[in-house]
């Protein structure tokens, strides 16, 4: 569904170019404190309104005390583009992959401040979501629908794998490649999780998860998958999936209707994003109910943690400022911080 501008979007671009115009900075009004001289931290991708090219890149401080806006204009005094999808932090550097625009933008944080290194131009790739094993980077991608392989040295597309379904999340461990896939080209639901060996760049193994597998982790030589997906009426249903890495057998359970498809680790215990909240996972698949933290939010749109602390994303539309609200893994409130349009990914950066 196309997204019109807003009107208060509309404002601020007129607003910002007579600000450049008087001579202060285009994306550094004077009002706006200079980024600071780090690269640690929380870093938060908004989404922006589809179609509108108003994407931004948000930094939390590691103390939680300060927020730096649109790091990326910053940097590089052009918008960050269309559609934020997500965030990926390997070694030194941030990638940051935009579905609608097709690029992904590529920051290094080896230093005392951010520094912008290039551009990858992906078009009609409509990509997703970027792992990073050796010195390539893998970027899953519905245009092709595949994955991209990229040359991490020198940010050219070196090869595509291609497959048969729409793929979502990837992630490497072992020396392979795990790519989740929700749809099949008809948009009909998916129910694979495929391996990949990336040094034949061929799919090795599948496995049936149930539908619609989304995101990905490993713990304790475990494959997780969070699950959603739709019926015809457009009602959403929740559930997750293990894969025995060693064995190749996999345990999977339904949750019934709800929202939300992000998992993560806090300490050995795991998270699931879920209607109004994020609660653990026990061992046998089930929700641990008493241990549900309910975010007083409109709508959660992602949620992650750093290790110590949880983060949950919330908007309220696609054309307002979002909110990320940060918790003790007790459910005790931490800090609530006001972000741009739909923040949706993380990336953490720790000192």
């Amino acid at each position: 569904m196309v997204i019109s501008t807003s009107q208060r979007f509309s404002i601020l671009i007129t607003s910002v170019l007579l600000l450049g115009l008087t001579g202060c900075g285009l994306f550094q009004p004077e009002d706006d404190p200079p980024v600071e001289q780090t690269t640690a931290g929380i870093y938060i991708l908004c989404e922006g309104a589809f179609g509108a090219g108003n994407a931004s890149l948000w930094r939390l401080s590691g103390d939680l005390d300060s927020t730096t806006s649109k790091v990326y204009q910053r940097l590089t005094e052009q918008p960050l583009g269309d559609t934020g999808q997500s965030l990926t932090v390997a070694g030194d550097r941030l990638y940051i992959v935009m579905n609608g625009s097709g690029t992904i933008e590529v920051l290094d944080l080896s230093g005392e401040a951010v520094i912008f290194v290039g551009s990858v131009d992906l078009p009609g790739a409509s990509p997703r979501e970027l792992a990073v094993l050796g010195g390539s980077g893998y970027v899953t991608a519905w245009g092709i629908p595949g994955v991209l392989v990229i040359d991490l040295a020198t940010l050219a597309v070196t090869d595509t794998i291609h497959l048969a379904a729409l793929p979502e999340d990837i992630l490497a461990y072992d020396n392979h490649l795990y790519v989740a896939l929700p749809l099949e080209p008809d948009y009909s639901l998916g129910h694979q999780v495929v391996e990949i060996d990336p040094g034949t760049r061929a799919v090795v193994d599948s496995f049936a998860v149930g539908s619609g597998p989304q995101q990905l982790l490993v713990r304790d030589g475990q494959l997780w998958v969070s699950r959603q997906w739709y019926d015809e009426s457009f009602t959403a249903y929740r559930g997750i999936a293990t894969v025995d890495l060693a064995t190749g057998t996999v345990t999977s359970r339904e949750w019934g209707p709800g929202a939300g498809s992000d998992i993560f680790l806090t300490g050995n215990t795991l998270y699931a994003a879920v209607t109004g909240g994020v609660v653990p996972v026990a061992a046998d698949l089930s929700l641990e109910e008493p241990g549900f933290i309910a975010a007083s939010l409109s709508t959660i749109y992602a949620a992650a943690s750093d290790g110590t602390n949880i983060f949950i994303a919330s908007y309220v539309d696609f054309s307002s400022p979002g909110e990320v609200v940060v918790y003790q893994p007790d459910g005790t409130k931490v800090k609530t911080v006001t972000v741009g349009i739909g923040p949706g990914s993380f990336g953490f950066v720790l000192d």
